[in-house]
């Protein structure tokens, strides 16, 4: 009878141990749960309150020049300039939020001994551009167009419609806050005398 007596005591002394701990141990549980952070809002805690040290930032100025291509209108095909003037801000790390004045020109001759007159097409569109590496971006931009025929002739007419724009470049050299880089894109609009697309291929220097 003592033997059980000491078998309940102990049982009765185990359990109550058990029944001690186990509040510790919650209480330990979740203290280790509360200081683990979360890595998402770790993360978006870090861009929203700390200066990034990315390279971009800021207003973005970019001007580009180069050559390009138009296709359709009354030439056909035709070869010409090629420019793009892009305002626009960092929105996040990899993203450059844009609005932009895109176009390209053909020269082109009315007739074989006819003088030379120019055809164009130039958008004001809005968009965003992406890096895709430190030095390499895609962009993608849509808005209004206008294309002007025969610049430069007696019968100059002008259409304007819709556009849009796709493109990609790679940053060649940093000074500062000063980018050289090549970019090309591609630019389709419809206007009231048809369907269009430009191509461009320039040098570009940015500011951000």
């Amino acid at each position: 009878m003592i033997r059980s007596a000491l078998v309940v005591i102990a049982l009765g002394g185990l359990a109550a141990g058990q029944l001690t701990l186990a509040p510790e141990a919650s209480a330990e549980t979740k203290r280790v749960a509360a200081t683990t952070p979360d890595p998402i809002a770790d993360e978006e805690s870090t861009e929203a309150n700390l200066e990034s040290n990315a390279p971009r930032s800021g207003l973005v100025v970019s001007l580009s020049l180069g050559g390009g291509l138009l296709l359709g209108g009354d030439i056909g095909v035709g070869r010409g300039g090629a420019a793009s003037l892009r305002l626009g801000h960092v929105a996040t790390r990899h993203t450059v939020i844009t609005f932009e004045l895109s176009g390209t020109g053909a020269l082109h001759k009315r007739g074989t001994d006819g003088p030379t007159v120019t055809d164009s097409n130039v958008g004001l569109y809005a968009g965003a551009l992406r890096y895709t590496s430190r030095s390499t971006w895609v962009r993608g931009a849509g808005g209004l167009t206008v294309f002007t025929a025969n610049v430069g002739s007696g019968d100059q007419s002008a259409t304007a419609g819709l556009g849009a724009l796709v493109g990609g470049g790679l940053d060649l050299v940093r000074w500062g806050y000063l980018v050289l880089g090549l970019e090309v894109f591609g630019m389709a609009s419809v206007t009231g005398d048809g369907f269009k697309v430009n191509t461009g291929f320039c040098l570009g220097l940015s500011y951000y």
